[in-house]
């Protein structure tokens, strides 16, 4: 009895090391590494024809790590004095797929996409089609989804060559720049999935913020003031500022941002910070007519005025409140504008009506376009004003 437990005891015990042994061979090594010191990391790169002959232009942002490095984290600290932190990297081909790899032609390093944040695509490319140039992005399983696309108004490689300001990379800075949109919400940031996935929507249309340059003082950089209209995947068109921030406000995007509202009886303006918006879309079919009801909730803080009037009465700011619902259906009314003139839904309208009115939907979707621009919507706006802030007066008569 005693033998057989023994037995039974050392075959769990081997049992038991054959199990660790096989788990640490497993951890042992990773078959498909790569090692840092063989890789050009790509930050960023922008998709361009070439000025002579056919195929694309494609332009790498490779960061140079010696030269990012923190001050202090050794003995070379930031890098050189006066050196650049990337390498910028140009190459051509026939697809995007073979310029990317023809890449390996000037660069020892095999190019790396799964750190890539930022896809720029020149104006000519995307009035041709965005579709056929991010494809490959979309296929293969190394670039990353969460990459910000943005569209050159003019050589999408000629953005990435532009000043960051006090960013070394400049891919970098854009990419930060789309993920703070909301201090404004006046950028519409869109990723390769949001692309992606709205482009599978056959009745809406997608939108893209259009990035480029600006000079101050001697020295250029870039920026962004336009949101591109898409027709499938071909640019069409623009949205300025205001009518971006109305899509937004449809969307639900809104997140934050200043609205600057008139006081004409004050002779002053007044700004009001956005802390809270939320938006609901309602699809209605009535006596066969079919419309779409947007309805808009707002709050926000009074952040300063340029009058000498006391706003923090009852009165002032229930007045504040309506002059500012009256900003944010402008704004809404533009944007609506815009589209229906170029027959975009870029709000995704049908996707609503297609989820509430699935047999009707049938009948419409073939013309979806032209029924957006002509159905009637209607726009509600109720806003409330939650805080003056740490005074209650103008500061002038304090």
């Amino acid at each position: 009895m005693i033998k057989t437990e023994a037995k039974k005891s050392l075959f769990l015990r081997a049992k038991g090391l054959g199990i660790m042994l096989v788990i640490l061979l497993l951890l042992s090594g990773c078959w498909d590494r790569r090692e840092l010191e063989n890789l050009a990391i790509v930050s960023g790169f922008g998709i361009d024809y070439p000025e002579q002959g056919e195929g694309y232009l494609l332009t790498f942002q490779i960061v140079k790590p010696a030269e990012v490095r923190a001050p202090g984290s050794g003995s070379d600290g930031g890098g050189s004095s006066g050196s650049k932190a990337v390498w910028l990297l140009s190459s051509e081909g026939t697809t995007v797929f073979d310029a990317l790899r023809n890449a390996h032609h000037q660069s020892n390093r095999r190019i790396f996409l799964s750190h890539n944040q930022i896809v720029i695509v020149g104006k000519k490319v995307a009035e041709n089609g965005i579709l056929p140039v991010v494809d490959v992005l979309i296929r293969d399983p190394e670039p990353r989804l969460q990459q910000w696309l943005l569209i050159a108004n003019q050589q999408a490689g000629e953005i990435l060559k532009l000043q960051a300001g006090v960013e070394k990379i400049s891919a970098t800075a854009i990419a930060e720049l789309m993920e703070n949109y909301y201090l404004t919400s006046k950028i519409r940031a869109v990723n390769l999935h949001n692309f992606a996935n709205v482009l599978v929507k056959k009745t809406m249309s997608n939108t893209l913020p259009i990035i480029g340059a600006k000079e101050e003082a001697g020295e250029k950089s870039f920026i962004i003031e336009e949101t591109g209209l898409l027709r499938k995947d071909r640019l069409v068109g623009y949205l300025d500022k205001k009518e971006t921030r109305g899509l937004l406000w449809v969307l639900g995007e809104v997140k934050s941002g200043i609205i600057v509202v008139d006081l004409p009886e004050k002779k002053g303006k007044a700004s009001l910070e956005i802390i809270k918006a939320k938006s609901k879309v309602t699809p209605e079919v009535k006596d066969g007519k079919i419309r779409i009801k947007v309805e808009i909730k707002e709050k926000a803080n009074l952040g300063g005025e340029t009058s000498y009037t006391n706003l923090s009465s009852s009165e002032a700011l229930s007045y504040l409140e309506n002059l500012q619902a009256k900003v944010i259906e402008e704004e809404i009314q533009a944007a609506l504008k815009k589209a229906r003139a170029y027959q975009l839904d870029i709000f995704g309208f049908g996707e609503c009506f297609h989820r509430k009115y699935d047999k009707l939907w049938c009948t419409m979707e073939e013309n979806w376009g032209e029924i957006f621009s002509q159905i009637e919507i209607e726009v509600k706006v109720k806003t409330a004003i939650r805080g003056i802030g740490l005074i209650t007066r103008p500061t002038i008569i304090l």
